[in-house]
């Protein structure tokens, strides 16, 4: 998650999610059907990408990013390019902040889609572990479709004469918001209603605070005595809890049998979310569908599960 705020003479720049890890103790058991929050996640190792050209350069392989302000792009990449070096922005993650350059991009080509005149950070490729992030400054205009069924991902005209397609099996959920930022209350865990967001960037899907109270306040059983570690895309780590869930309705979609972290992350705050329950919905639900597109041009999440989703249902009525 990275947003920009004009400051003198530097840039803040926001983080949040934009690489979410876990460390810690593994479970006992999987749930059936759903994979429980593993020991350690090893981040965007099965992220799916999308080619780059930059200044009529490349391909580089980029992640796409929703819940991030801005693009930014790995150093090894702008050295190659031979960028040159720009003013210095602050970077805030989840966990901390960091100082970082910033380079000018004239072109960012990505399929029939560009972008001029961008300013991006620079971040090392150690912390990225891609060439660069694509942020709601280059996609949030546009249809981005996720197909994790065959591994490809499409960034498209929102309002393109391709959108000829039919709804069949896909569920649409409306998602408002301002500056790409879309979310939606169409969202219940245990009951407790909810704001939801979806987050390609972050490995997992992850409840704010307000969100554990609410669940803690309705019985043991969301309780956890198990903490987990969280890491981001600027370092440093931040504790969470393990938070079991037994339901989360999404539209008219149910999971069943999972589990969330659940910490007070800034990716909340700077969505303006931290005093309402919110649920970031992160890559290990997300992977669960064949495809899930976010279209920012009108505003709906559309979700097609795959063929075998023994852990999801459809609530009808």
């Amino acid at each position: 998650m990275l947003s920009r705020i004009a400051m003198p003479r530097r840039q803040m720049i926001g983080g949040g999610l934009a690489s979410l890890a876990l460390t810690g103790p593994a479970l006992a058991q999987s749930q059936p059907g759903f994979e429980p929050l593993p020991a350690q996640v090893k981040v965007r190792d099965r992220q799916l990408t999308t080619a780059v050209r930059i200044n009529g350069k490349g391909p580089f392989h980029f992640i796409i990013d929703t819940g991030a302000d801005c693009s930014v792009i790995a150093e090894d990449v702008a050295q190659a390019l031979h960028l040159p070096v720009g003013r210095n922005v602050m970077v805030q993650g989840i966990i901390r902040s960091m100082q970082a350059p910033s380079v000018p991009v004239a072109e960012l080509r990505f399929g029939s889609l560009e972008r001029s005149n961008l300013e991006l950070p620079v971040l090392p490729r150690s912390l990225l572990k891609a060439d660069g992030f694509l942020g709601l400054d280059a996609i949030g205009r546009n249809r981005v479709v996720f197909d994790f069924k065959r591994r490809t991902l499409r960034v498209i005209d929102s309002l393109s004469a391709a959108w000829v397609e039919r709804l069949g099996s896909e569920t649409l959920i409306a998602a408002p918001g301002d500056d790409g930022h879309l979310r939606t209350m169409a969202c219940r865990v245990d009951g407790v209603v909810t704001t939801a967001f979806i987050d390609t960037g972050a490995e997992v899907s992850a409840g704010n605070e307000a969100l554990r109270r609410a669940l803690a306040e309705r019985g043991p059983g969301n309780n956890s005595d198990r903490d987990i570690e969280l890491t981001g895309v600027t370092g440093g780590s931040r504790m969470g809890k393990v938070v079991k869930v037994d339901s989360i309705l999404f539209g008219n979609l149910e999971f069943s049998g999972c589990e969330i972290a659940a910490a007070d992350l800034d990716v909340f705050r700077i969505w303006n979310l931290a005093d309402e329950p919110a649920l970031l919905i992160g890559l290990n639900f997300l992977r669960e569908f064949q495809t899930v597109t976010i279209d920012y041009g009108r505003k709906e999440f559309r979700l097609k599960l795959a063929s075998a989703a023994a852990w999801v249902s459809r609530k009808h009525g």
